[in-house]
């Protein structure tokens, strides 16, 4: 038995080990960020999704107002062992931290936080929740810096280190309240960090919304 493990470890190649790798350091980066931004939120405000997906559907009411963000060459699609090792590191994570795990929270009706009110409320039938609730999903990473990313960084910061290990990985939100839903995407540059060895985060940018 222990020779079979040995060799079925053998199997998965050092670009599917660096992608395991990244994908659990960038996600606990981002779920941490996530509990620290939800700390004023009542019991069960957040729910992350633990499967690497590469994007968290739009709420049905949603039109989407910029395009979908175009990643560099990843490191290549893990196999199904190495997919499924990564989404079991991925519910570890949330579990030690705490966080719920599932799929996005169901309001069909709930319309978009752009709403106009009338002077009695809001008009038109609504069915959104009594208390704000907040649903993540975070992309598989992504080597490399989103080219995007230059356009967005103002002139005068200085781009990042090319020659450094450089992960994009995308996370988007959808914030659902009494007000309405917004659904937000967001692109996470990281760096690995020279003296710790872990990947932490470069820059954050909003790339994408719908309301």
């Amino acid at each position: 038995m222990a020779i079979a493990a040995a060799c079925g470890c053998s199997l998965i190649g050092d670009s599917q080990r660096e992608l395991a790798r990244a994908d659990a350091e960038t996600f606990e980066v981002v779920v941490r960020s996530q509990l620290t931004d939800s700390a004023a939120g009542t019991s069960g405000f957040l729910r992350v999704d633990s499967r690497p997906g590469a994007d968290n559907p739009l709420p049905s009411s949603a039109v989407p107002e910029s395009p979908a963000l175009a990643l560099p060459d990843s490191a290549g699609s893990p196999s199904p062992e190495v997919g499924d090792r990564m989404q079991r590191r991925r519910s570890e994570i949330l579990n030690e931290l705490g966080v719920p795990s599932g799929g996005p929270f169901e309001y069909p009706e709930c319309g978009g936080t752009r709403r106009v009110r009338d002077p009695d409320g809001l008009i038109g039938t609504v069915k959104c929740p009594a208390e704000p609730l907040r649903y993540v999903a975070v992309s598989l990473p992504s080597r490399g810096a989103a080219p995007i990313l230059a356009k967005l960084r103002r002139p005068e910061v200085p781009a990042p280190d090319s020659s450094a290990e450089l992960w994009t990985v995308l996370v988007s939100e959808t914030n659902t309240g009494p007000g309405g839903q917004r659904w937000e995407q967001y692109a996470w540059l990281f760096h690995r960090d020279q003296e710790t060895g872990r990947l932490v985060v470069t820059e954050r940018f909003l790339v994408s919304w719908a309301d």
